[in-house]
Formats: structure tokens, sequence, C-alpha cells
């Protein structure tokens, strides 16, 4: 008795401190009551949806089809607008500038299948705004975390599904994104390559990224 007694004593403070620590964290993400719909209002995707996600934490958004979940990230990515509600990135109102602070890596591939790996890699990174030098720099980090190097000079459509959820992480985590956004990140690949990304997942959260 005395020794789980002394457990729970200690499961309690642990728990009082896990609080605090959360407590003192910034806020990364605030949704504040956002509604969204489509067909002239007809059709309802999310509503009255609100959210507080601290910096350096992962969340999952778990919902049946149609919940809105994606509807939820498409807005942050500003991909599509909400009829009402606000959203805060950093304690600041969701604008243009918080594109390069976002990775958004979907669940179908978002990628040129007949374009290199090395060349499309590039190419999104200077979408976000990223110096080709710096674009390459980090491109050698990740293949080399991923284990992926023979894969450069290849074209999206030689490898495999899970080969290719490889090389849409890299994608999306190139400009070293503040808040990050996956669906279904394991989704075809096998249990090295997922444990491979889940490893580099929890990496970028130790490193203050936010993951969705």
């Amino acid at each position: 008795k005395l020794f789980i007694d002394r457990c729970r004593e200690h499961r309690g403070l642990h728990t009082a401190y896990r609080r605090q620590r959360q407590m003192c964290r910034r806020e990364r993400l605030k949704a504040e009551h956002v509604t969204k719909t489509y067909n002239a209002g007809k059709k309802l995707a999310l509503e009255d949806f609100s959210i507080n996600v601290p910096e350096a934490s992962i969340y999952g958004l778990l919902g049946p089809n149609g919940a809105g979940k994606t509807t939820f990230i498409r807005i942050i990515n500003q991909i599509t607008q909400a009829d009402s509600g606000e959203i805060f990135i950093n304690n600041e109102k969701l604008n243009p500038n918080h594109i390069r602070q976002i990775g958004y890596m979907p669940e179908e591939r978002a990628l040129y299948k007949n374009m290199s790996v090395g060349d499309q890699i590039l190419y999104f990174g200077e979408l976000k705004g990223m110096r080709k030098d710096d674009a390459l720099s980090q491109a050698k980090y990740w293949f080399e975390q991923l284990q992926i190097d023979q894969w450069w000079k290849k074209k999206l459509s030689e490898l495999s599904k899970g080969m290719a959820k490889n090389i849409q992480f890299v994608v999306t985590v190139l400009h070293r994104p503040k808040l990050f956004f996956l669906e279904e990140p394991f989704s075809g690949c096998d249990p090295v390559n997922a444990n491979l990304v889940k490893d580099q997942i929890l990496n970028l959260k130790n490193n203050g990224t936010t993951i969705i």
C-alpha cells in the first residue's frame, strides 16, 4: 500500500510538473470558433471548431471521414478561407507571411512523377523562399537521416509508394517549418521506413516544431 501511495504521489507531482511546463510554452496555433461551409452554405464542413496547440508538441486530429480535418488544415495553409472564426500562429492573426512557417504533407502524393527527385526537392525549396544552396544543404541532411542518398537522380515514377512518401516528407520539412501538418504519414511505409520517419518527427518536436 505504501508503495502504491508513493507511486500515486509521484505521478501527481509529475503530472503537475508537466502541466506547468505546458502552461509556460507559447501557443503555436490557436483557432477560435472556426466554421466552414461549401455550396453556398448548404454543406457544413467545419462547425465552431476551436483548438490551442503549444509549441514543441505533437497533436492528433481524430474524426471520421467528413469531420473537417482536411478542411481545417487547408484553412491553415490558406488554400481556402473560413466563413467565420479566427486563427492565430505564434499569437499573430493568420496571414500570408505564415506560409513559410508551415509544412503540409497531404495523404496523396503532391509531387511530379516524371521529374527527378533532386530537381523537385530544389524546386519546392525555392517555392518556400529558400536559396538553392540552402535547399541543397538541407536536402543532403535529410537524405542522410532517412538513408535515401541513392534516390537523388531517380524519377518519382520509379519509386514505390513508401519511397515516394519519404521524398514528400523531405520536401515538406526542407524549409524547417515551425508548424508541420501530416496526413496519414505512415501509409504505404514498411516498418523500417516508418520508424525512420517517426524518429525524425520526434527530433523535429524536440527542436521546437509543432506537429499535427
